[in-house]
């Protein structure tokens, strides 16, 4: 469970650092909190609760929803 963990914590460095590079404004402010959101779910990943992916997905797929939405203002997902 170790991998899951290590994952989430890295993405959700990637997406904080990615949210202050960006002008203030609304896509900068819900960067930010959905990378609070991965790193909250990483830490419910340490302790082997499942249940967390659901949540990790609903993130995922608003963040995904975000990026289709502001367009230019975002950097090229690496």
């Amino acid at each position: 469970m170790s991998d899951a963990t290590d994952y989430l914590m890295a993405h959700a460095r990637r997406t904080i650092l990615e949210a202050r590079r960006l002008p203030p404004g609304p896509p900068k402010f819900w960067l930010r909190h959905i990378g609070s959101v991965y790193h909250l779910l990483a830490k419910q990943g340490a302790y082997t609760n499942i249940e967390f992916l659901e949540d990790y997905r609903a993130a995922r797929q608003a963040e995904d929803d975000l990026r289709k939405v502001t367009g230019p203002y975002w950097s090229s997902r690496s």
